[in-house]
């Protein structure tokens, strides 16, 4: 026969032998007990072993002489499963069959796991033989069981362990493990979590949720999601659901508790938000707000607030707190900051973080009626944090007030540091959009100032009232109860009022007021006296206590219901020449973009007031320029041509003398003519109008004829001399260049008694040059003389932008030059 392989070991066995006969009974039993895969062994009462199969022999490791009488609880059994032994073999003695499980320490140190069944041997009376025992090696299958039970064991250390809560769920939905985190997400003793149904973790209205989940889980084998889980005090926690399919039909639930993200991703859109709102430029007041808001629903029971330091630096004002009583708000704002004035009080006094954790006891709170005034709005803990602005300074606290006493841990503090943050750009911001406002206020006021001034200036109205309207534009832009100027008398260090406005009233003037009353009592006032040396402004805020005030000035504003005011400087080329008074009723302290509004319009009046000046010495400088054009037209036409009579006459006179009556009555004719021409000349120079020479021609022909007429008949020898093309020329330089030709003929026939004249004409593409020469007496050009005429001849070339050179000397004649460049500005 061929050999089989046993399926239990793997093993080749031997060929199966005949089996003996039926009816042989004994034979068969001794056949069995050769073949079988089972230990089987004999006992006697004591455990000795008294005959033991192959299959023993082989487990064994031993031999079958070894085994032979030996006791079997001192050679095979382990000691810890003696007592079973024993056990098994009281209840055979007795005639009861056993079953048990014990363990074998073979040869080698091997320990062998064993099913048993014992049975006693009996002799035909009854009388016990000995105990037949069969063992069935199942060492295979315990080690199975062992790994099984450590990877049991493993398995739920790691889910007690585990952070997340772990289930373990059946088809049905009914929780069958669970671990510890399990327990305290679903808020009842681990030991009732089995047998829990999942469905009572949910709200009714997510039911049909499950249901569709449970379906998709047995198609996909894995399904993540979010949901709302319900514990059983009914609070509701949101979670992160891990579901994954195990073998048996179960499912494995991984829970991981997401509060704490899903509060940063609210705190996080909040932030967002936040920044939205001061972005967009929200009222800081509603930005406030709600950040306490998102604070308190981040972190659960806590009331945030927001305390801005009041202007004065001494106190807080609540500018955010949504669920704070109000009675508590207002008790903060009267308590003054300081050493020991509470969480928010002491914050911003030491400008560092001040944690109270119990208000009722903490020294902080030492002040009776505040702490009392906590406890009784039901206030026990309160965290404070000074909001520092970038340059240092405190502006203001961000406070978490809790109903119970509490300490913050680093998740709070890292709130605390985050909301301080959130509130110093926002009100950094909502200061840097006023300062920018403010800024533009005083840009609008400067052109709104400098118009009305130019418009005012435009419509040339008397200067007191010019003054007043300026002043008025002050006041209105300012909010001011009045304005007014006062200017320094430098000669006997007086103040004069130049003007008062109140409203649209430019023409008050109180003689009550302590400077009318005594304009050196100014002199008296502290603040005056600093203003008019350090040329700054002054500043007012309160009219009742400022040392800077003289008595008899703060009595009088009292009484008119000033209670602070501001006073400019009006400066002119550096010096203090006045002030602008500015006074108000009560209004919130000045700012700075204030003042430097009213600097600016001050500064403006002050400009306006000098082009008024200016525009009125302007006025008459042109009467005092035209008076010296007439005097210039005057002495330049009637003074000239009377001299050409008086030439005339003279040779008249020389004529008749010598009997020559004919030439005598030409020079007559001459002087007539000469005499006729001036006073047309005079007509046409109080009329500003062109002279009568220049009707006929250009200068140098009305030049040319004006010196034969003046000379005609006489001794003096005329040349005249063109070089170049003459352009046209203004009328201005025609009138100008004939004029300057007049006088210096003139002259020359008064003084000098010359016996030539020359008159010269150069024109080049550059410039025009015009000489005057004689031969006569000369003079010297430093010398004192009747200067009209040269002042006439200077102002004129001047006028036209030119040079004037004139050469003299004793006995040497004279020598005049004008040259006129030909460039845009001196043509125009």
């Amino acid at each position: 026969m061929f050999a089989t392989k046993n399926p239990s070991h793997g093993r080749l066995t031997p060929p199966a032998e005949p089996c003996p006969a039926a009816e042989d009974g004994e034979s068969a039993a001794k056949y069995l007990f050769k073949l079988s895969h089972d230990v089987i062994l004999c006992l006697d009462r004591i455990g000795n072993i008294l005959c033991i199969n192959q299959r023993g022999v082989q487990l064994s490791g031993y031999s079958d002489s070894e085994l032979r009488g030996a006791n079997v609880f001192e050679f095979l059994l382990l000691p810890e499963d003696g007592q079973v032994a024993r056990e098994m073999l009281a209840d055979v003695l007795e005639g009861k069959a056993r079953e048990y499980q014990l363990r074998w320490r073979t040869k080698d140190g091997a320990i062998v796991h064993f099913d048993g069944a014992s049975v006693p041997r009996l002799s035909d009376s009854g009388e016990f033989l000995s105990t037949l025992c069969t063992l069935r090696d199942v060492t295979e299958r315990k080690c199975a069981e062992e790994k099984l039970r450590k990877s049991e064991e493993k398995y739920r250390d790691l889910i007690e362990i585990s952070p997340d809560a772990i289930y373990v769920v059946d088809a049905q939905g009914i929780c069958v493990l669970g671990n510890r985190a399990g327990a305290e997400l679903a808020g009842i003793p681990q030991d009732e979590l089995v047998g829990t149904p999942v469905t009572e973790t949910y709200l009714p209205e997510e039911l049909d949720l499950f249901r569709e989940r449970i379906e998709k889980l047995k198609a996909e084998g894995t399904l993540r999601f979010e949901r709302r889980f319900v514990r059983k005090n009914g609070d509701m926690v949101p979670v992160e659901v891990s579901l994954s399919a195990i073998r048996g039909g179960f499912f494995q639930a991984i829970l991981r508790d997401i509060s704490e993200r899903k509060r940063g991703e609210a705190l996080l859109t909040g932030e967002k938000r936040l920044f939205e709102m001061i972005a967009t430029g929200v009222a800081l007041k509603e930005i406030l707000n709600a950040l306490c808001l998102i604070i308190e629903e981040f972190r659960s029971g806590t009331l945030a607030s927001v305390l801005l330091l009041n202007a004065d630096g001494l106190h807080l004002n609540s500018v955010a707190g949504p669920s704070l009583p109000k009675g508590w708000t207002q008790q903060m704002e009267n308590l003054p900051i300081g050493p020991c004035a509470g969480s928010c009080g002491t914050a911003a006094y030491r400008g560092s973080p001040v944690i109270v954790s119990d208000i009722a006891t903490d020294p902080l709170w030492d002040v009776p009626e505040h702490r009392a005034s906590a406890l009784e709005h039901g206030l026990r803990a309160s965290w404070s944090n000074p909001v520092l602005s970038s340059e240092g300074k405190v502006l203001g606290t961000f406070c978490m007030y809790y109903r119970e006493t509490r300490s913050p841990n680093s998740q709070d503090l890292e709130l605390i540091e985050l909301a301080t943050h959130l509130v110093r750009v926002a009100i950094e911001r909502d200061r840097a959009e006023k300062a920018l406002r403010a800024s533009e206020q005083v840009a609008r006021g400067q052109v709104e100032a400098l118009t009305y001034s130019l418009d005012v200036l435009a419509t040339a109205p008397a200067p007191d009232k010019f003054i007043g309207q300026m002043l008025s534009t002050i006041g209105r832009l300012l909010k001011a109860q009045s304005v007014i100027l006062w200017l320094l008398d430098e000669s006997n260090d007086s103040l004069v009022l130049r003007a008062w406005a109140e409203g649209t009233n430019f023409t008050k003037a109180d003689p009550e007021h302590p400077f009318i009353k005594n304009p050196l009592s100014w002199k008296d006032d502290p603040g005056l006296q600093e203003m008019f040396f350090s040329g700054a402004p002054s500043v007012c805020e309160d009219i009742e206590h400022d040392p800077h005030v003289s008595a008899a000035l703060r009595e009088y504003l009292k009484a008119g219901g000033t209670r602070k005011f501001l006073r400019i400087p009006t400066l002119v080329g550096g010096r203090v020449k006045g002030f602008i008074g500015i006074r108000h009723e009560a209004r919130p302290p000045y700012r700075a973009e204030e003042i430097e509004l009213a600097q600016a319009l001050a500064h403006q009046a002050m400009l306006a007031i000098q082009l008024n000046e200016f525009a009125e010495q302007s006025r008459q400088a042109a009467v005092l320029e035209e008076r010296n054009r007439m005097a210039r037209d005057i002495h330049d036409t009637l003074a000239q041509g009377f001299t050409g009579v008086i030439v005339q006459l003279e040779a008249a006179e020389d004529a008749i003398a010598c009997c020559r009556r004919k030439e005598a009555n030409e020079h007559l004719q001459r002087a007539s003519e000469l005499a006729r021409q001036s006073l047309n000349e005079a007509r046409r120079s109080v009329h500003a109008l062109r002279p009568q020479a220049l009707q006929r021609g250009n200068f140098w022909e009305a030049l040319k004829r004006i010196v034969k007429n003046t000379t005609a008949g006489t001794a003096l020898h005329t040349t005249f001399e063109l070089r170049g093309r003459l352009r046209e020329l203004p009328l201005v330089w025609q009138e100008n260049l004939l004029h300057i030709g007049q006088e210096a003929l003139t002259n020359a026939l008064k003084y000098a008694r010359p016996r030539n004249f020359e008159t010269r004409l150069i024109c080049n593409s550059k410039e025009l040059r015009l000489e005057l020469r004689d031969d006569g007496d000369g003079f010297k050009v430093k010398g004192g003389h009747d200067g009209f005429g040269l002042a006439g001849m200077r102002e004129r070339v001047e006028q036209m932008g030119g040079k004037l050179t004139i050469t003299s000397a004793r006995g040497k004649g004279a020598k005049v030059v004008v040259t006129l460049p030909y460039n845009h500005e001196s043509m125009t």
